[in-house]
């Protein structure tokens, strides 16, 4: 059995912390919005957003999660409210296929409550929004609104919008956020509730690569998800103040080794021409030949964190040539391909190109076929990565691990140093920091490496037989993801 590390150390995300908690297992908080500021680029808000304008967020055409967790708010009964509207295609499309509450797959939540947003042909008045201004005028005069309520043990609180994802075309607009328990009213604790803020990606980070330059993340290429394909060295760092702890900072995203492929690793080009799979290795090949190499820094991206005083421009380690990483004090996680990720199967990973043969490059899929990339873009659009981090969080988060025996200033980021491999791709969304808060940290864990192996599949359900794919693996007191093949 050949198997590839998901982690280094151990993780405890979704099933893994159903198999942990019995034996007292760890536990992570969200305080991302605690220490980090614009975690998705704009005030307040965790996960990532097509854009903000006019008072009104908006997702257009791809799947996303936009959330906030409130610390420490008290028990009782709350009641949020939305303005918001969801539309799962085009407009006719949406029009004729969203009746009885088909194809409503946007929904708004709190704590573990949620419930579907009114669909935009819904509202039995007035006109129908086509436009953020539009929206913004519907919502003043209290069109589109929302109310879900939530019988709140007490502690931290989650709330958020997000969309599972539908057709070509869908769109979600939203604003005016508010939150109530009984006659007390928290939307203060709400930051930039009613998205008077926009997307700026300036504030607060630091987009200096290891070119010298400043370098902001893709936006608007559809749904919820940033990225960088095929440009130039990036890396988004941003310096945070932390007490002493263990912490984990993370980000849904993945590296793709390459161009898009078919199913034969043939490669194509952002123009739409096929490449030679000789002159650059497709990302087929450099799955099947195992080509990953975590110290390769000209092909990889990574996670950071930095204890140095001003952010590292590249991420090679200070004892090689023109490194700026701390290796005694910084920590970097290599993201994992999305081949890897998704173990080779092409049909289940996300691409960001039509799907095709080298012969026929333009092959649309069926109008009812949700989260797909219909058509061609020469610079590739981004449905299917956002759908998978909204579906399938527990495959793509990415972390790297830290432990602060004193408080600190770190940075933390994302970063590449080289344009390659040719026409390689790195979406991203969600970044988030979490502080372990239960049971010994990672350093204290004592490992038994005589103790039996036990692999149980993303559900938390035991295997036997592990066969190709992505486990959880159970050995002592340590819990890894890992892919075996």
């Amino acid at each position: 059995m050949k198997k590839f590390n998901f982690k280094r150390s151990a993780m405890f995300l979704g099933a893994a912390a159903v198999l942990m908690s019995a034996s007292a297992a760890d536990t992570y908080r969200d305080v991302t919005g605690q220490y980090m500021k614009n975690p998705a680029f704009f005030p307040g808000w965790q996960g990532a957003i097509t854009d903000v304008i006019n008072g009104v967020g908006e997702v257009y055409n791809g799947a996303f999660n936009l959330y906030q967790v409130l610390p420490d708010m008290p028990a009782g009964e709350y009641t949020l409210t939305v303005n918001a509207f969801y539309r799962c295609g085009t407009n006719d499309y949406s029009q004729a296929n969203m009746n009885d509450g088909a194809n409503h797959y946007a929904s708004i939540y709190l704590g573990t409550a949620s419930k579907a947003v009114i669909g935009l042909f819904d509202e039995p008045e007035g006109l129908v929004p086509n436009g953020t201004g539009d929206a913004f005028t519907a919502f003043e005069a209290g069109k589109y609104l929302n109310t879900l309520t939530f019988n709140h043990a007490g502690g931290d609180l989650l709330l958020g919008i997000k969309n599972e994802g539908g057709y070509n075309d869908e769109w979600t607009c939203f604003s005016n956020f508010k939150l109530v328990s009984g006659s007390t009213d928290y939307t203060n604790k709400i930051v930039n509730a009613n998205f008077a803020d926009g997307l700026n990606a300036k504030d607060f980070w630091n987009l200096v690569n290891s070119a010298n330059s400043e370098k902001t993340p893709d936006m608007n290429k559809g749904g919820g998800v940033y990225r960088k394909t095929n440009a130039s060295p990036y890396n988004f760092g941003q310096q945070v103040e932390l007490p002493a702890g263990t912490y984990r900072f993370s980000a849904l995203t993945f590296l793709r080794h390459g161009g898009a492929g078919n199913y034969d690793g043939k490669i194509i080009t952002c123009k739409g021409g096929w490449g030679l799979t000789d002159v650059d290795p497709s990302p087929k090949q450099w799955f099947d030949k195992n080509l990953y190499d975590e110290n390769n820094t000209a092909a990889n991206a990574y996670l950071y964190m930095s204890m140095n005083e001003s952010k590292p421009v590249n991420m090679i380690w200070d004892d090689e040539f023109g490194g700026e990483l701390n290796k005694n004090t910084d920590k970097r996680t290599c993201l994992l391909d999305c081949w890897q990720i998704e173990n080779g199967d092409y049909a289940a990973m996300p691409e960001n190109e039509t799907r095709g043969t080298a012969e026929d490059t333009e092959i649309v899929p069926a109008y009812d076929v949700r989260n797909v990339v219909p058509n061609w873009a020469d610079s590739g659009m981004e449905r299917e990565s956002a759908a998978a981090f909204v579906n399938k969080a527990d495959k793509y988060r990415q972390y790297v691990e830290f432990t602060l025996t004193a408080p600190a200033k770190v940075w933390l980021g994302l970063a590449k140093d080289e344009n390659q491999p040719a026409q390689y791709w790195n979406p991203f969304a969600d970044f988030k920091l979490e502080v372990l808060t239960e049971g010994a940290g990672v350093a204290e864990i004592a490992f038994d490496e005589n103790a039996p192996v036990e692999y149980y599949n993303l559900q938390g359900v035991r295997v036997a037989n592990p066969a190709n794919g992505l486990y959880i693996v159970k050995q002592g007191n340590k819990v890894t993801k890992q892919i075996i093949k």
